[in-house]
């Protein structure tokens, strides 16, 4: 079969072909030569020749040396508040705060180049270890405890690592395949451990100066959430002025966490939190309560850095005074909903109720009183049947004593009293004649003073056409003379 394979690349290219092929062979061996196993110390050894130094600059960088002079010098001149006057950007050390803010951000960057730096070069150790321990300076700290120990039951982490995650550390150990590195390999690994540490010691250090002059460059904002906070959401941001820039929605945020542990539970992760969350007032809120009074803060946060902008409240009152607001409003949205009031029955009275009297009660008590007849039909003989009326639904009413009585009923007197009298304004409407000479008419008129009264309609009509003959009997047009020219 191999020489059926010869036979058919010398059809195809000749030797040319196959020598070319043998050099692309050797050239592919010898760029995965970058890892090579040694069999007699079955060790791991990196042939890649990567500097650290020339990844890593920002220690060695001019800029940075300068900036940790300036601040070991200011650090030790005492401030007074005499001199927090005129506009923010004028004071002699907010240019190295803005400085050491910028720095701060290049030192996170230039950790992450370590770290990543790290991972690649002791991953072969102990490949795991990078998804079980995300934060790059814990795992700095873990790399350099471990080295090329293989048992980690003999190494101590207790002092920045949780029990948890040394118990799965531990366990992954024992099931990885990673293999001890060679003395050149960990000795690369172990100075980029402690070049990793240095500049989280530099970024502390910077914090702390920050901090220490916080109360002077922005005391209203240190007042409100503390100088630790306030520093670093001026370290982000950077700056007062960058941060009077900033709506308070995207202050919320600032200094989020993103990335998350591999392998735990993200039901207790916070996402979506800056370092607002951090601050003493909204640590101690229910969890149901934290993203309102957070909002709370934030906005706060944005009105204070631009009275601190502006430099008009250098003692830090407007600080002070959103700081209260905001703990006041933390209060009521804590504070339970009101309980209902149970109120007390009222006293009963049991005295006789005062009745509505007087004339028109009296008439209407008249009106509705029970008749005589009404009476009868509610009572019955003893011993006889009464007698009852049908109605179309089906349905009957018994008459009591009225359809049993012998003789004749005597007919109930008139009261005048209960007589439905006629206004004023409508007796002479109902009483004066109808004036319509129509044949359905009549001539008879009913007036209160002579009661009915036949009069003749076509006389009314006469009296009415002689006074206007009488009125109109001298008027004439007049016809005036036309005016020439007009």
């Amino acid at each position: 079969m191999d020489e059926d394979l010869l036979q058919d690349l010398e059809e195809l290219g000749g030797d040319e072909d196959l020598e070319d092929l043998d050099d692309d062979i050797k050239d592919e061996d010898e760029d995965d030569g970058d890892i090579a196993i040694d069999e007699n110390a079955n060790l791991l050894t990196t042939v890649d020749g990567n500097d650290l130094h020339s990844i890593a600059r920002l220690t060695s960088s001019k800029q940075f040396k300068d900036v940790m002079q300036k601040i070991d010098q200011f650090r030790n001149v005492p401030r007074h508040p005499a001199q927090n006057t005129g506009p923010v950007e004028e004071d002699p050390e907010y240019k190295l705060i803005v400085q050491s803010n910028n720095l701060t951000v290049e030192i996170d960057n230039e950790i992450l180049v370590v770290h990543k730096f790290i991972r690649d070069h002791y991953a072969p150790k102990f490949p795991e270890l990078e998804s079980l321990i995300p934060n790059p300076i814990d795992y700095a700290r873990t790399v350099k405890l471990i080295g090329n120990e293989m048992d980690l039951t003999k190494v101590d982490l207790k002092s920045f690592l949780a029990s948890a995650t040394i118990m799965v550390l531990t366990v992954t150990a024992t099931t990885t395949n990673g293999q001890p590195l060679s003395d050149e390999a960990a000795a690369k690994v172990l100075e980029a451990c402690d070049m990793l540490l240095d500049l989280d010691l530099s970024k502390r250090r910077i914090l702390e100066y920050v901090e220490s002059r916080m109360a002077f460059i922005a005391p209203n904002l240190s007042a409100l959430v503390g100088s630790n906070i306030a520093a670093k959401l001026m370290g982000l941001s950077g700056g007062v002025t960058g941060l009077s820039k900033i709506p308070a929605c995207n202050v919320l945020v600032l200094g989020k966490i993103n990335k998350m542990n591999t392998g735990f539970s993200s039901v207790t992760q916070q996402k979506h939190q800056g370092l607002i969350y951090l601050a003493d007032m909204i640590i101690s809120v229910p969890q149901e309560w934290k993203r309102k009074a957070a909002r709370t803060l934030a906005a706060k946060v944005s009105l204070a850095a631009r009275v601190d902008q502006a430099r008009t409240s250098a003692d830090g009152a407007v600080g002070r005074r959103f700081r209260e607001q905001v703990q006041k409003h933390i209060d009521r949205i804590q504070a339970p909903p009101p309980g209902k009031s149970v109120r007390a029955l009222p006293i009963p009275d049991e005295g006789p109720k005062k009745k509505r009297a007087g004339k028109r009660v009296r008439r209407a008590k008249e009106r509705l009183a029970q008749t005589a007849l009404s009476k009868a039909q509610n009572r019955m003989a003893f011993g006889v049947a009464e007698d009852e009326v049908g109605f179309q639904n089906g349905s009957t009413k018994g008459l009591g004593l009225i359809g049993g009585q012998t003789g004749k009923i005597r007919a109930a007197q008139a009261d005048p009293r209960l007589k439905l009298g006629l206004a004023r304004k409508h007796r002479v409407q109902f009483g004066g004649s109808s004036g319509s000479t129509s044949g359905l008419s009549s001539s008879v008129a009913f007036t209160p003073v002579k009661g009915i009264e036949l009069e003749n309609p076509e006389a009314a009509a006469q009296r009415v056409k002689d006074a206007n003959d009488r009125y109109f009997s001298s008027a004439s047009f007049a016809k005036l003379p036309r005016k020439e020219g007009s």
